[in-house]
Parts: structure tokens; sequence; C-alpha cells
């Protein structure tokens, strides 16, 4: 029996109003904040101080944030630290997102991720190995080419689907969280470094270099290893993963002995690979009309409108496994990738020293903009 958490069951008019906005881009809006250099009269003590006595030094240092958001949706700092500290406290930390008079400066800033084709799908990608985006703004450049102390942070949802993937590249902290569970850590003072996530049965898995078992994170046993790969080959996905080479985190995204699903379009016809038996399918075509499939059976489907439908464009396409209610049509997915929101994903960079300043986020996943959280300042 399908049963996806988190993912209401609506009428085609609501799905049609999601869209093809950016057929071949993604804008994300979150929010800049420059900070003035800790080895400053009056700057923040984490900022340009990773070189001073006692401060930690340079590298990537893991563990300094918690595994899961505060309920401001936050990172909180970790009260057990790591050996190679970079960070002088709670207090000063909990700056480094919320708006503090005298101590940081916000805006808006919006990234557009590029997918490199004229249609949706693919990966999405904003990359630079220059990223000085408020150059001269807010607090300036403070006697330095470039204004090299900020964060930035956004919050986006997406539709999840087996296999997406999420890598970021740079320097120098960055965390990334899927509902509210952090799937990539890369704290410190350091260069550019990768950090990367795969989706698949509705977990995230994670690097082994990054993570250790405990809390969130598991192990994967050997017959959860050759279960996935089975999956993974049903889905028609490309080349298997060794799953047993990561850990993972379960993001709560399936409900046990839920089908993973995954549909390919062309304009008017849908492949429908499922790693369980499927029973019935609805497709929406682009004129908001619908056609039912019954009575179905197998797990690798090819469908397209009949009769008074043949032709016509596909927009979407619901699937069905098992014997859920008669009324329920199942999980929705969009031609365009947008879908319905399954997952939250949070985005939480720091600039912190004078170096370079790489940025790079690429994504198969189809995040979607939402304006700039809106947070009470915890310090006035």
């Amino acid at each position: 029996m399908l049963s996806r958490k988190c993912t209401p069951l609506i009428a085609f008019a609501s799905v049609a109003m999601v869209g093809v906005a950016n057929a071949d881009t993604l804008q994300l809006t979150g929010t800049i904040r420059d900070f003035k250099r800790g080895d400053w009269s009056g700057g923040h003590p984490d900022f340009e101080t990773a070189h001073l006595p006692g401060r930690g030094g340079y590298g990537l240092v893991l563990g300094l944030v918690s595994p899961v958001l505060g309920q401001d949706g936050n990172p909180v700092y970790n009260l057990t630290r790591p050996s190679k500290d970079t960070m002088s406290g709670a207090e000063n930390f909990n700056m480094w997102y919320n708006d503090v008079a005298g101590v940081n400066v916000s805006a808006p800033m919006t990234l557009t991720l590029d997918n490199g084709q004229t249609g949706p799908g693919g990966v999405y990608t904003y990359s630079s190995n220059a990223f000085w985006p408020i150059d001269g703004q807010m607090f300036g450049n403070q006697s330095l080419n470039h204004n090299f102390h900020f964060t930035f942070q956004l919050a986006t949802d997406f539709t999840y689907k087996p296999g997406q993937k999420f890598t970021f590249i740079g320097d120098d902290d960055v965390w990334v969280y899927i509902n509210s569970k952090q799937v990539i850590d890369l704290g410190g003072v350091h260069s550019a470094v990768t950090g990367s996530v795969l989706l698949f049965d509705g977990k995230a898995f994670v690097s082994k270099s990054n993570f250790s078992v405990g809390g969130n994170v598991q192990s994967v046993s050997s017959s959860m290893n050759t279960d996935l790969k089975s999956k993974w080959a049903k889905l028609n996905l490309g080349t298997t993963p060794d799953f047993s080479t990561y850990y993972y985190v379960d993001l709560g995204i399936l409900a046990t002995g839920t089908a993973e699903i995954n549909p390919t379009f062309t304009s008017t016809s849908v492949n429908i690979r499922c790693t369980q038996s499927i029973t019935s399918v609805v497709i929406a075509f682009t004129d908001a009309t619908e056609q039912k499939f019954d009575s179905l059976s197998g797990t690798n489907l090819t469908l397209s409108g009949t009769g008074a439908y043949e032709g016509k464009t596909i927009v979407g396409v619901w699937v069905k496994t098992g014997s859920s209610a008669a009324d329920s049509k199942g999980a929705y997915f969009s031609a365009d990738g947008s879908g319905l929101s399954d997952c939250t994903l949070d985005f939480f960079f720091a600039e912190r020293h004078t170096t370079q300043s790489n940025f790079r986020i690429d994504t198969s996943m189809h995040l979607k903009a939402k304006p700039p959280k809106t947070i009470t300042p915890l310090y006035d």
C-alpha cells in the first residue's frame, strides 16, 4: 500500500498552480548577514580569528553544531565541543543567523541555479570561485580587497524522488539539513571541500568521512544493502551505488512498506517504474483533463492518453500501489519535477576568513523558492 508522509492528496486544479515557472532555472532567496571582522575592535569574535591563540586554527571541523535544527529553524551550538573548536560560544554563534543590531546587517539575496538546458530536469547548478556577493556593501570591505565576513542561509521546499542528490563545494562552514536533520557537515575555517547527500528509500545517505554512527545516523547492514540495490535496479536509476559505503539518516519521508516510484516523461507518455506492483494510474493533461487507468499490474508500465485523450500533453501523474482507498489518487509526480512538497531543505553558510571564497551547489532536486525566514532576534 502506498503511503507517503506529509504528502496531501489534492485535486488537479490545485496541482496546475505549481506550473513550470522556470523551465531551466531555479531561483532561491535567502538572507545574507555581514559582520565586522573579529580581529578589530568591536568585531564579532568568530570572524577572522581562527589564527589567534586558542581559536582552533584552520581545517575541517565536524560536530560544531547539533544534528537537528532548533525550534527557530537554525543550527544549535553543540554543547559537546570538538577538540578543534573555531567558535567562541553559544551566544556568539546564535548571532550568525539572527539579526542583531550593531553586530550584523542583513539583506535578502537570490541565487539562480541553472540546469544548462532549455527544459526542466537534470542537475541545477550555481557556481562561483569568487563568491563576494556584498563587496563594498553593508559594513564594507574593512581595509581588504573583498568583504570576507558574512553568513548566508536559505530555506526551501522540494519534492522527494528516489535518486536525488545535493552536493556543495566550498569554504568555510556549511551545514545542510533535510526535514530538520543534518545531512552535510562541513564546519570550520577551511579551503574548498565537498559534501554531498544521496536520497533513496526515504533516507539520506551521507558520507562516512563526515559522520559517525549514533543518534540519527545509522549503518547500512548487508541485507539492507542487498534490498536497496534491488530497489534501485527496479527503478532504472543508472549505476547502482554500493550503499554500504554510506551511513544513512532516516528522513521520515516514506511510511514502512511504501513503494518507491520513478516516473519519466515525454510530452505525451509516461514510463512508471515502481518497487511494488502498480494498481492504478491517473494521468493529468495540460488542459486540466484527466484519464484514469485501473486494474493494472506490474512494476514497469508506459502509458499515454487513449481515445479522446490521445496525443494530449501530460503535466503529471498519480500512481497507486496496493489497496488504498478508492477515492485516493495516490502519490503525485509532476512532469516538470516540481510536484508537491514532501521535504524541507535548510542551508547555512559562513565565510569567516580572508582567503578564497568558493561556492558551488549542484542538485537534482526541484527546489522551490520561498521568502526569507522572519526570525525574532535573540539579542538586542
